[in-house]
């Protein structure tokens, strides 16, 4: 029976990759700077350059020729002149390649429904975005997702303050599936996927991000506060925080009733940024330590376990580099993150499932990625590759740790700054796919080909 669960976990996590929650460049942010999205963002949205990061770690409260609504009588008043918004949307076809017929649901029974086998096309994301200015010192930035109806999906209000040369921040914050990276991440190397390239298949790219899939819903909800110092040479970070958003819920959990408890988490982040070679670069460190209770009750995960107090351990190490080859942009990345397992069984009730691995061998994940920008600011090419260990036992087998390894290629075209067609392949291979695997219900093949059209305004 455990490799049929373990069956169960890579549905999960190729339905991670396809679902995953994303992000894009917010064109609220366009209109109260006054400057095109390219002013913040490197080759396309959503990765950030040196200025990006920089308006970032202010706090969002930059203002260029917008309006200011503006007093001088303490305690004061300096807003822009209307609320910045934007809605991103997403039209998307996912085919992957496993059977469409002769499978059996989790019950036994014939399974009926449609899935990514057969083809899907959908609209992936309904999303109002707004964010900017609320002070002199003060900015905030939120998403309300509108599918399904609508709710908040993100949000956080920056304290950015001049220190020494560079900001010192304070972030209160809350996010349904983007971790504790939420509260304060300018890099774009995959330590958040908020900034990572490739917004399709996002755990080919990012190790930080497969961690991420492995609790059986492919996000990890968060709230907490965070104190952050930033300058040109790098910046560090530390949060405290709880696995649980805004909106109650937990790993692989629908939102429900609202969030409380202690944030008994820990999240650190450093990182030093400079140049290299006329390459824009940085390397960083990310921990996350501790355990974290639910206030939604308990959760049961794609191996049956029950929990409601996680463990919230896991280490990365990420860099990138940002520069010209031959007079095409470049953008290379590179990370590497492990999580210790899960303690299954008995003790798992309280506190023995790790967030980031609920298998029972140590999780890790080296990836490599690549954007190359072959018509500047208009078409580029894409490369992922993954080698990771998945934590969970060899199907058909019950022990080992499996391979899940992966290659994805991409190519982008940009319609407009705000307008981006995207085209993915990924091909996956290792333990996790083998002949065990395919012979089990809910298999979703081992190819995954997605068209993406995004659109913000």
């Amino acid at each position: 029976m455990q490799f049929k669960k373990t069956l169960l976990a890579t549905s999960a996590l190729m339905s991670a990759a396809a679902w995953a929650p994303q992000a894009h460049a917010i064109p609220a942010f366009a209109r109260q700077v006054g400057m095109p999205c390219s002013a913040c963002h490197y080759q396309h949205f959503p990765t950030l350059n040196a200025f990006g990061r920089a308006f970032k770690a202010g706090g969002f409260t930059m203002i260029g020729s917008e309006e200011k609504i503006e007093t001088t009588d303490a305690p004061g008043l300096s807003i822009p002149a209307v609320l910045n918004l934007a809605f991103v949307t997403n039209i998307q076809y996912t085919k992957t390649n496993g059977p469409t017929a002769g499978q059996v649901g989790a019950n036994g029974s014939p399974a009926t429904g449609k899935t990514t086998n057969n083809g899907q096309f959908s609209m992936t994301q309904y999303s109002l975005f707004m964010g900017g200015r609320i002070g002199n010192n003060i900015g905030f930035e939120g998403e309300v997702g509108l599918s399904g109806g609508a709710a908040l999906a993100s949000v956080k209000m920056p304290f950015a303050f001049d220190v020494g040369g560079g900001k010192l921040g304070v972030v209160p914050f809350t996010t349904d599936g983007l971790g504790p990276q939420q509260s304060f991440e300018p890099l774009s190397d995959g330590a958040t996927p908020v900034h990572l390239f490739n917004q399709e298949d996002l755990a080919a790219y990012g190790a930080q991000e497969y961690l991420m899939n492995a609790a059986g819903g492919g996000a990890i909800p968060a709230n907490g506060v965070a104190v952050y110092y930033w300058t040109d040479m790098g910046f560090a970070s530390f949060a405290k925080w709880q696995i649980d958003s805004i909106n109650g819920n937990g790993p692989g959990q629908a939102p429900g009733a609202a969030g409380g408890g202690s944030p008994t988490s820990n999240y650190f982040r450093a990182a030093w940024t400079g140049n290299v070679a006329n390459f824009d670069s940085a390397i960083g460190f990310q921990a996350a330590s501790g355990t974290s209770s639910t206030s939604s009750g308990a959760f049961t995960d794609s191996l049956g376990n029950t929990a409601g107090t996680y463990k919230t351990r896991f280490t990365g190490i990420d860099g990138q580099m940002l520069g010209d080859v031959s007079g095409m942009p470049l953008t290379f990345i590179a990370s590497y993150a492990t999580a210790p397992a899960s303690d299954i069984g008995a003790t798992n009730l309280n506190g023995g499932m790790n967030a980031y691995n609920n298998g029972t061998q140590t999780r890790k994940s080296f990836n490599v990625g690549a954007e190359l920008g072959v018509i500047p600011n208009v078409a580029t090419l894409q490369l992922g590759i993954r080698r990771a260990d998945s934590g969970m036992p060899v199907p058909g087998v019950g022990t080992g740790n499996a391979t899940d390894n992966a290659i994805s290629v991409g190519a982008t075209y940009s319609l407009a700054l705000n307008v981006r067609a995207e085209l993915t392949y990924s091909k996956y291979s290792g333990d996790m796919y083998n002949a065990a695997a395919q012979a089990l219900p809910g298999y979703t093949g081992d190819t995954m080909t997605a068209l993406n059209l995004w659109m913000g305004f």
